[in-house]
């Protein structure tokens, strides 16, 4: 159990550790901008990791819809976040199903394991209405970790479910990316 834990563990650590010596006041907008944009694709990937990672441990999703505008065009920001979300919900998704799955099948009671039946049976229909409500809430990732949902009911239906969440955020986002960069001129 160590073994799956342990990196988690240290990662969360050395988040806190950061948090706690101050360093996150520390982050100019305009320098930020300038460094993702010199990093090139890069920065694509440094955002979708940091989202991939982050977005579990707790780190709101809103926050990377937002700032992806800020950064990045508007359609370059939606196709980046839009990873960002595929992606975090598969590492919420893979951490419950490989470390908690067997733990909670063994101790549902039979009403869940009905609902549990069922969702293996048509899961891309309730993963992409469950993604279109609830987006990528770490709890909705975490129970569909536990669940019998195949893993290809669960990703096609998160490719679908997160799309206008995340289209509309974007464009909210490159509004507020214009009114703000306005405030800075």
């Amino acid at each position: 159990m160590w073994r799956k834990l342990g990196p988690l563990l240290i990662f969360s650590t050395a988040v806190v550790g950061l948090y706690a010596s101050g360093l996150h006041e520390k982050i100019d907008a305009q320098r930020l901008q300038a460094w993702v944009r010199g990093a090139g694709a890069w920065g694509g990937v440094a955002f979708v990791v940091a989202y991939a990672v982050l977005q579990p441990l707790g780190v709101r999703s809103l926050l990377f819809l937002v700032t992806a505008p800020l950064l990045w065009s508007p359609a370059i920001a939606f196709c980046l976040s839009w990873f960002g979300a595929i992606a975090a919900s598969m590492v919420g998704f893979f951490t419950a199903r490989f470390v908690g799955r067997d733990w909670a099948q063994h101790r549902a009671p039979a009403r869940i394991r009905k609902l549990d039946a069922k969702l293996a049976e048509d899961g891309f229909r309730t993963v992409t209405l469950l993604r279109l409500i609830f987006y990528t809430t770490p709890a909705l990732q975490l129970g569909l970790g536990i669940s019998r949902v195949p893993v290809r009911s669960f990703v096609l239906g998160t490719i679908v479910g997160v799309l206008p969440f995340t289209l509309i955020m974007t464009l909210l986002g490159a509004e507020l990316s214009a009114f703000f960069w306005s405030l800075l001129a």
